[in-house]
């Protein structure tokens, strides 16, 4: 059993890609390479080009664009289900049923995608993704509806990291970069305009659309990933001959210990100030369980070493671990900016749902040729940590400038201040998963694609979290501040875009401003998220790409 951390010198950091079936034993216990893995058929690195390349992108893109429509479409749909099932107590449901599913398996997926065939298993979380969107769309209660977005959730799990393992394994080193970059961009646009496509359904067709919407598209994705040849990066052998091996080699164990401990501290946060208060005994309560499930989970990887759901060796690398801090810290930030920016569109400017999606343009459109540029220019200089560090700087500035805003500010600040956060965003999003794709044994690509796709939802909960905190105990100080005369109760129970309809029109320059206090904030924590991105992005080395040797 091997715990030691991979950490290396830096000259001798990392040893890309040099692992072969003479030394997994070495990587990943002593009984894989007998019972699960054979050497790679092909001889050489396997890799698609032409044709067999674009078709493979073109479904993988469907894929990555439905998900992350999932994540934030449901946004916009929520007034409707509530008055449909009359639900109001199960809102928080709607949006963490699936983000829960999704966290707890996550991890588990990696492993997964190590000891199963690449294409059968993608298939299988397709499919299960499609049940849950249709179990959704059909629901004919709130708590068919809650089953089916638990259900998206888990077959969302795999797909993500799927994804890019597959691209990890499909596309030529050179261009590894570039397609990795595209698919960034494409997850960043998704999640982007997720809240105006819901929006858009649920007013002009109905809010069942919103996940009616996955099924054509994720039909074809699997007609075109069944015809189609998907290279492996280790040969398996069939699942059928090594059924019981390959059950004790995913680590259920562990799953069991890690699942409830994330449900719990995710369930705190988010029933915490608005479901029960945050000095609540149930509060603290799922805090104080999830703390010991984690202690007692992280004895049990400790124990199991290189046979762990989350291997020492892989989270214990210093390029993987530095990866998991800045892909979570920067989705943290993006998912916060993309819910309080759309927001303070609302409530400052008085725009419409469907306006301020728009006026977000400028962040979507500079993120996604930010992640395509920068994915070009790491082809060229062959290394990563340095946009990495470009994109988390320019991020920080961008966020903390956006904290400048207020409701006098022009379209020229908040048009320029949105490029350089998208920019900045885009550039660095993808650098992670390009190194740990083309430094790491190709037997360990999966487990760290999977961590660092944990740590990204896991930071987008923790800071929607702590921003929701932010604003809920800023806004009544502010209100009583500014509109010292206003209803202050009356305001805050009507929300940040009904408050006008309680507000008289004397107060109302005073209530602008406090809600322009308190939601750009928020815009703090996103600084602060691109500022720990920047620190941590030195920790991901500065080896160059061209120097790792083929896949064995």
């Amino acid at each position: 059993m091997h715990t030691n951390s991979d950490t290396p010198s830096e000259t001798t950091e990392i040893q890309p890609n040099t692992t072969s079936t003479n030394n997994i034993e070495a990587t990943d216990g002593p009984d894989i390479e007998k019972n699960l893995l054979k050497p790679n058929a092909d001889g050489g690195d396997g890799t698609l080009s032409g044709a067999r390349l674009l078709l493979l992108s073109f479904a993988l893109c469907f894929t990555i664009l439905l998900i992350a429509l999932n994540g934030s479409i449901v946004s916009t749909a929520v007034p409707k289900i509530t008055s449909q099932f009359n639900s109001i107590d199960d809102i928080g449901w709607y949006g963490s049923a699936a983000l829960l599913t999704n966290c707890a398996l996550n991890p588990l997926t990696g492993k997964i995608y190590t000891f199963c065939p690449l294409k059968a298993t993608f298939l299988v979380f397709q499919s299960i993704f499609m049940l849950g969107s249709l179990l959704s769309a059909v629901a004919v209660s709130s708590n068919m509806f809650i089953v089916g977005r638990a259900v998206q959730g888990m077959g969302g799990a795999g797909l993500l990291s799927g994804a890019f393992t597959i691209i990890a394994a499909a596309v030529p080193r050179d261009k590894k970069p570039l397609y990795v970059g595209i698919g960034i961009a494409i997850s960043s646009i998704g999640s982007v305009i997720g809240p105006v496509v819901g929006g858009a359904l649920t007013q002009h067709a109905s809010w069942r659309w919103c996940f009616y919407i996955n099924l054509p598209p994720g039909g074809l994705a699997c007609l075109l990933l069944l015809l189609m040849r998907i290279p492996e990066q280790i040969e398996k052998k069939p699942v059928t001959q090594n059924f019981m091996p390959l059950l004790r080699e995913l680590d259920l164990i562990g799953f069991a210990l890690f699942a409830p401990a994330c449900t719990m501290f995710l369930l705190a946060l988010n029933w915490g100030g608005s479901t029960y208060p945050w000095k609540s005994a149930t509060v603290i309560g799922l805090f104080c369980g999830s703390f010991v499930m984690a202690c007692i989970f992280a004895g049990w990887q400790w124990h199991r070493g290189d046979r762990a759901m989350i291997p020492p060796i892989i989270i214990g690398n210093r390029l993987v671990a530095a990866g998991c801090l800045v892909a979570g810290f920067q989705m943290g930030a993006l998912f916060m900016l993309s819910y309080y920016l759309p927001l303070w569109f609302q409530a400052v400017k008085g725009a419409s749902p469907t306006m301020s999606g728009v006026r977000t343009l400028p962040s979507m459109i500079s993120q996604a040729i930010g992640s395509v540029v920068a994915g070009k220019f790491v082809q060229v200089v062959k290394r990563c940590t340095p946009w990495a560090l470009f994109g988390s700087a320019l991020s920080a500035i961008g966020a903390g400038l956006m904290s400048t805003f207020y409701p006098w500010t022009g379209a020229g600040p908040w048009i320029g201040y949105q490029i350089l956060t998208g920019a900045g965003r885009g550039s660095v999003m993808q650098m992670p998963l390009t190194a740990v794709q083309s430094f790491l044994p190709a037997n360990q690509v999966a487990i760290a694609t999977s961590s660092i796709f944990f740590t990204q939802y896991f930071g987008g909960t923790v800071f929607l979290s702590v921003a929701e905190t932010i604003m809920d105990n800023s806004l009544p100080s502010a209100l009583h501040k500014y509109a010292p005369n206003a209803n202050v109760e009356a305001i805050v129970a009507a929300g940040a875009t009904a408050f006008r309809t309680v507000t008289d029109k004397a107060d109302l320059p005073g209530v602008l401003l406090a809600f322009n206090l308190a939601i750009t904030r928020t815009f703090y924590l996103a600084a602060a998220g691109g500022c720990i991105a920047f620190v941590s992005s030195f920790g991901m080395g500065w080896q160059k790409i061209e120097n790792s040797p083929k896949k064995q």
